[in-house]
């Protein structure tokens, strides 16, 4: 099986190719310019090991939470290749994807990624079962740590958002530290992408990022018919 994975959710840009038997992981810090070189890097990574479009199965790309642009810009470009080509396309949770690359993942843990605006996205997991996946803060993320003794903080952001988990924490729950600062995700987003076609097929024509949070001219918008 051949197949293509991008997560483009971050600043990091993660591509990942699995050609046969073989899998080729690469990730490189693009400072958010996606849009300039995502396209080159896909054709780059195909180009090195002789494979075309037409010899892929299946493309996979993160759904979100993330950067608004950098999500769109993913997405609409392997939606682009998937329509013309014929190739079908998973899109899996990026929160999701992070805590599955956590290599702690037997227990309760929770992906974070800064939202700007003093809050966060966070992912809550347990035993493979999702707790949460909100738009929130330390908080907000109490409730679904409910009887914990242990929770494992994953994700670039993690380290900063830590502090003030632990402040709010029973001092006999443990807080452990996984910042996965530059852990390679396209091996983990190739493995789930395989399963989810397998359980659910390829995603509907209609889907699209998923944000959790509204972006700021969507507010404005729902903002001004408020006025009105």
């Amino acid at each position: 099986m051949n197949v293509l994975a991008v997560d483009t959710s971050t600043n990091v840009l993660h591509i990942a190719l699995l050609y046969g038997e073989y899998i080729d992981v690469r990730m490189e810090s693009s400072g958010g310019h996606h849009s300039e070189e995502l396209l080159s890097r896909i054709e780059s990574i195909m180009k090195d090991h002789s494979v075309s479009f037409s010899d892929l199965d299946l493309l996979v790309a993160t759904r979100g939470p993330g950067s608004f642009t950098s999500l769109r810009i993913g997405f609409s470009t392997l939606k682009g290749i998937s329509l013309s080509r014929d190739i079908p396309l998973v899109s899996v949770p990026t929160l999701r994807l992070i805590a599955e690359a956590c290599p702690s993942f037997g227990q309760t843990v929770v992906s974070v990624m800064d939202a700007k605006k003093k809050r966060y996205y966070l992912g809550a997991y347990r035993d493979g079962n999702t707790l949460c996946e909100i738009d929130g803060n330390a908080e907000d993320l109490l409730k679904y740590l409910e009887g914990c003794d242990s929770v494992t903080l994953t994700g670039v952001d993690a380290n900063m958002f830590s502090s003030g988990l632990s402040a709010l924490l029973p001092p006999s729950v443990r807080i452990n530290l996984d910042p996965q600062c530059y852990r390679p995700l396209g091996g983990v987003l190739i493995q789930m992408g395989i399963e989810q076609l397998q359980l659910q097929g390829p995603d509907d024509i209609g889907q699209g990022p998923v944000y959790i949070r509204r972006s700021d001219a969507e507010e404005a918008l729902l903002k001004k018919l408020r006025e009105e």
